[in-house]
């Protein structure tokens, strides 16, 4: 009798969860392309199913929040975008260009929310007041930025004279002007380095190291940012400080970070999604700009690094780790 029992209530239990696994499938489908691999793509997850739970959309209850990663291969995008249009995907969000194009290439219908440096620039909305097409999104403007990274990095070593750039091509364009002004305005001769899956972070610091390289400043990427651990702890091991976008790569290690708030970014691509969900157009939905800036500094990399951080550097600096 207690032996029927136990099979009665495990076979009511496997009945129930078959239901809600099924009551869940049928909730809307939010695709995230990301580069990242399930390791590493903390703290994106989180933040944005926090920022759609905030919005009304709770994962599991109105949404179903999905992320296909590319592991560090966007060559895999193609078919991870057409996976989430076979499965009635309601909202894509892509960050980096090369994701944003597969989902492009992949459906002309399906609201695509885009995370990327320069929306406009990259060809992938018309403007950002009227983006046409089905794609809107986040536009963070990093390669405007590096002017400043490489100002900051120049103060952390002033005597320096060579500085690394560590870019990766299918994000971020080859040789930007604005950081070519700024190396020229500093007196500083830049070595540059394209890598495109976490297998060439090793050799570009190694050539880096046989260059002269001083220190290194990391663009802006989703491969550079997601793979920032692997890259700030060869900055410590090849004795080169480096400084990147988010903050999350001073946590990492690296000696400093410059850029937008990586929460910012992805609270807003939540409130996009909010939006196409409740039946916004993206082609009569404005792209957004992030509003803020920070400077974190990493005072334990520094000073394993052997470099002093300067008084005012620190004092300007949003946050200084210790």
């Amino acid at each position: 009798m207690k032996f029927r029992l136990i099979l009665s209530l495990a076979l009511w239990f496997s009945s129930v969860l078959a239901v809600a696994a099924q009551n869940t499938r049928e909730l809307p489908l939010v695709g995230v392309l990301r580069l990242n691999t399930p390791e590493n793509v903390e703290p994106i997850p989180t933040i944005f199913r926090n920022a759609l739970a905030a919005l009304g959309q709770v994962d599991g209850q109105h949404i179903r929040i999905e992320f296909r990663l590319a592991a560090g291969h966007a060559e895999r995008f193609p078919e991870l975008a057409h996976g989430l249009v076979r499965d009635n995907a309601r909202v894509i969000v892509a960050s980096g260009d090369a994701a944003v194009r597969a989902a492009q290439q992949a459906t002309k219908t399906i609201p695509i929310i885009a995370v990327v440096d320069d929306i406009v620039a990259a060809g992938l909305i018309e403007s950002l007041a009227k983006p046409g097409g089905n794609t809107t999104g986040v536009s963070i403007l990093a390669t405007e930025l590096d002017g400043k990274r490489l100002e900051v990095l120049k103060r952390i070593v002033p005597a320096g004279r060579r500085f690394a750039v560590l870019s990766d091509p299918s994000s971020a364009q080859a040789a930007p002007k604005v950081l070519l002004d700024a190396a020229q305005t500093l007196g500083i001769e830049l070595i540059t380095e394209e890598v495109r899956t976490p297998s060439d972070f090793a050799p570009a610091f190694a050539s880096f190291r046989t260059k002269g390289a001083e220190a290194v400043i990391i663009r802006s990427s989703p491969l550079l940012s997601g793979f920032r651990d692997n890259i700030c702890q060869l900055s410590m091991t090849s004795k080169l400080p480096a400084i990147g976008q988010f903050r999350e790569m001073a946590d990492a290690g690296c000696a400093a970070s410059y850029g937008v708030r990586l929460s910012e970014m992805h609270i807003l691509a939540a409130g996009f999604t909010d939006r196409m969900l409740r039946g916004a157009r993206p082609q009569d939905t404005p792209a957004q700009q992030p509003s803020r800036y920070e400077l974190v500094l990493n005072r334990r990399t520094a000073t394993a690094l052997g470099t002093d951080l300067p008084n005012d550097l620190v004092a300007e600096a949003d946050e200084v780790t210790e």
